[in-house]
């Protein structure tokens, strides 16, 4: 991990941390209950796996309904993506859109997310999303004391809809997390740290009665009177499941979230015989594996040719940020390629503040010759294809190079300097895991929903397919983090044990 990389992470685990460790110490004592041939075990009305903010708006609204909760996180802190996410929920008919007179309207917005999806999202769970995404985000405000900025005005898909948490000197992700603990201190819900959930306990029919965990104190069995939710994030961090479920070639990719989204959410549901969907489907993007500084401005910019380490062209220079950090992992060995621009690129000057206030090495040159020398490029094969980029401009024929380049409105690369920026393809987080119905309710293979057993936020599958739009995941992990909040409560109250 370079000192960069390793500055961010202390930085955000100073941040959370504190909150973290406030959150932790007041720990209510837990009730017990006797389990037939087996050591008494504390009993409550939900168990909740996973300290995002899927999991903390879930216990924050089962405890609101009276429920008691644990909530079991295997580090010492939230780790998961979030806490590097910018902090943005997208939503629609929020007290925002309407006071800076945003006109919007549930069927465009659940027509987006379809659309987004490539029409395979789960219709009922986008429907369900939509149906509850302003509500939610009142709740995030109101209740929680969320401080959103207003909203700015951005391309398609997000349009007038995202709603994004002032970060105040963190990112707004990992302040949203810090809203969240805070909440769930004040209500003195009781957060377990360093224990793993490694089992998710069952009766023989395979309804889910609580969890077993592995902490400093060894294993020890929790149960629920109205079930589990798992919130763990999915499994991007985990290089035998990406293999498994996307490919060998994803493994190469950087990761651009948290290292402690290791797939429990698969781990934990295969032994009862969830159903799994989406699983080879995930949200990548460029990011520099060294410093994680992020180029994406300079590749969306419509300005530049794209080479590999080679020096050649492997893919249309139009594609989204997304695809081409795809199609980096996918195509080249390395998983690293660069984007050659002129001084004409209007982007260059943000994008190359980043790169020198975190020394992450780029190319500038006044020569495109000095440039390749610079990067270690391959100057004949650079040349050339700059050349033929630039005759093809000239000609108009720029969508018969092969591959072709589409650029709605192309530029030269003509005017010094010239520079080489570096990207590769990194991974932001699975879309994957098991399927889950409107209630939020993991489904089996066999039909129907496993008794018990509900998942929220990336740990759930169904939502999401190819992309997603800035803003939904955090959506969603505040819909689903409420709806099985709302349906343990329920299930506890009718519960004997």
């Amino acid at each position: 991990m370079s000192s960069t990389d390793m500055t961010r992470r202390g930085l955000l685990k100073t941040s959370i941390f504190g909150a973290a460790a406030a959150g932790a110490a007041g720990i209510a004592g837990a009730a017990e209950a006797k389990t037939a041939g087996k050591a008494k075990a504390p009993v409550y009305d939900a168990i909740i796996v996973g300290a995002g903010p899927a999991g903390l708006i879930a216990a924050i609204t089962a405890h609101d309904l009276g429920a008691k909760v644990v909530l079991f996180e295997k580090r010492d802190r939230p780790d998961g993506n979030a806490i590097f996410a910018l902090g943005s929920i997208c939503g629609w008919g929020t007290r925002h859109q309407k006071e800076q007179g945003i006109e919007d309207t549930a069927d465009a917005f659940y027509a987006m997310m379809m659309d987004i999806s490539k029409q395979m999202g789960d219709k009922s769970l986008n429907r369900t999303y939509t149906d509850n995404i302003s509500e939610g985000i009142d709740w995030l405000e109101k209740d929680i004391g969320v401080k959103f900025g207003k909203i700015r005005p951005m391309p398609y898909p997000r349009l007038g809809r995202t709603c994004r948490v002032l970060g105040d000197g963190i990112t707004g992700g990992a302040r949203l997390v810090q809203y969240l603990l805070a909440a769930a201190k004040k209500r003195g819900i009781e957060i377990r740290y360093e224990h793993k959930v490694i089992e998710l306990l069952h009766d023989d029919h395979f309804r889910v009665t609580g969890v077993k965990t592995l902490s400093d104190e060894g294993q020890k069995e929790w149960l629920a009177k109205g079930g589990v939710c798992l919130t763990t994030g999915g499994f991007s961090a985990n290089p035998e499941m990406v293999d498994r479920y996307i490919g060998g070639w994803a493994t190469r990719m950087v990761l651009r979230g948290s290292k402690s989204t290791t797939g429990e959410n698969v781990s934990l549901t295969l032994p009862l015989y969830a159903k799994f969907v989406n699983m080879d489907q995930f949200h990548c993007g460029p990011i520099i594996g060294v410093t994680h500084v992020n180029p994406a401005d300079v590749l969306n910019s419509g300005y530049g040719v794209q080479v590999n380490t080679s020096g050649k062209r492997f893919m249309d220079e139009n594609n989204t940020y997304v695809v081409k950090a795809r199609t980096t992992a996918l195509q080249t060995l390395d998983n690293q390629a660069w984007v050659i621009v002129d001084s004409t690129c209007p982007v260059l000057e943000k994008v190359i503040a980043k790169f020198d206030r975190l020394n992450s090495p780029y190319g500038k040159a006044d020569t495109l010759e000095a440039l390749c020398k610079q990067v270690n490029l391959p100057e004949k094969n650079v040349l050339k294809e700059v050349k033929a980029y630039n005759d093809a401009l000239a000609a108009g024929k720029l969508d018969e190079m092969t591959p072709p380049c589409t650029y709605k409105n192309p530029h030269p690369v003509a005017k010094a300097p010239f520079y080489a920026v570096p990207f590769q393809g990194g991974m932001t987080a699975t879309f994957g895991g098991p399927l889950i119905n409107t209630k939020a309710e993991i489904q089996s293979l066999d039909g129907g929903s496993i008794p018990g057993l509900y998942a929220a936020g990336n740990a759930a599958g169904g939502i999401f397919y190819f992309n997603y739009a800035g803003g939904a995941q955090l959506g969603a992990a505040t819909v689903f983090g409420r709806i099985a909040a709302r349906e343990m409560a329920a299930r506890a109250k009718k519960a004997k044990i």
